[in-house]
């Protein structure tokens, strides 16, 4: 896959949108409602280190920054960055490091705790080489928290968005940048691959299908935790 047309797409777009500081406010004041970020949520903590790769605009990285002492990478190689740093920037979320770049040209002696890759490695036509850099990346012990396309929650997602709603947010499939996703099965087998344990109950045994199935909040993300 062209990595420009990804590129280009996310600089046009932004993903996952513009969201406010009134946002942020409201997930520190009524909690978290939405599933994947509620899930992510659970596993950080303070006094870590932590990388969020595609980043994106940022939502996630800022988001859990202002809730955590810990220190924060984000990367991203397309424009939607500059959104995420302008945000962090107006608000004074300052334990976060912005680096504009491709994730598989990111070098670092940093080891993280934490990783956070959520709907990113459907964008990268060698994942599983990406899959081992994460690893190699991660502290013994680290874990990573991996969101990725399920194809029936995909398939559900972009129906109902498509036939009731806008469908601006999954033009991209026309161009094809979600052209990977994976099962549950598939899931496990590519990360215990490389010797990676998975975390019950975050990967929600088999019935992870069935959740990102029905789970419209994430447009059929399945998030899996996975330690080193």
């Amino acid at each position: 896959m062209n990595s420009d047309v990804i590129k280009n797409f996310y600089s046009e777009l932004g993903f996952p949108g513009p969201y406010t500081w009134e946002d942020i406010q409201f997930y520190e004041q009524e909690g978290i409602h939405n599933i994947y970020l509620r899930e992510i949520d659970r596993h950080l903590q303070d006094n870590t280190d932590i990388l969020d790769v595609g980043c994106g605009t940022g939502l996630v990285s800022n988001l859990f920054a202002s809730r955590y002492n810990s220190n924060f990478t984000a990367v991203d190689f397309s424009n939607s960055i500059d959104y995420a740093r302008k945000f962090a920037q107006a608000n004074n979320i300052d334990n976060v490091k912005w680096i504009k770049q491709d994730f598989t040209k990111f070098k670092s002696e940093k080891k993280y705790d934490t990783i956070i890759c959520c709907g990113v490695l459907h964008h990268i036509p060698n994942y599983k080489q990406a899959l081992e850099k994460i690893k190699y990346l991660l502290k013994p012990g680290g874990q990573l928290l991996l969101a990725l396309y399920n194809p029936w929650g995909k398939f559900l997602k972009r129906y109902f968005t498509i036939r009731y709603h806008s469908p601006i947010l999954y033009k991209d499939q026309e161009h094809n940048p979600f052209e990977l996703s994976f099962t549950y099965s598939q899931t496990l087998k590519m990360c215990s691959d490389l010797q990676f344990e998975a975390v019950v109950p975050s990967c929600r045994d088999r019935f992870v299908d069935l959740h990102a199935l029905f789970n419209n909040q994430n447009g059929g993300l399945a998030l899996y935790v996975f330690k080193k």
